[in-house]
């Protein structure tokens, strides 16, 4: 389970704050997911730092058949052909 979270000290690095009520802040201001804990301290999913970071790999399977569609649709050019 220490895995899944960002330690303190990684949340530290990442926000710039020690306390945790202006951690939250910083997470709440740059549209971070978090959780809190029963001690009001934020929690922070390991995976969801890496996609924003843009060091992860999608493993949303509806997101990557989206990017795949897209990546192989190719345009109706004959539908603008209104005579």
């Amino acid at each position: 389970m220490k895995d899944l979270f960002l330690t303190r000290e990684e949340l530290t690095g990442l926000t710039g704050f020690k306390a945790s009520h202006c951690q939250v802040r910083w997470l709440e201001r740059n549209r971070w997911r978090f959780v809190l804990n029963c001690h009001g301290e934020p929690k922070v999913a390991r995976a969801h730092f890496s996609d924003r970071m843009g060091c992860g790999h999608s493993s949303n399977a509806y997101a990557d058949a989206i990017n795949l569609a897209a990546a192989v649709a190719q345009p109706n050019f004959a539908a603008l052909d209104r005579r």
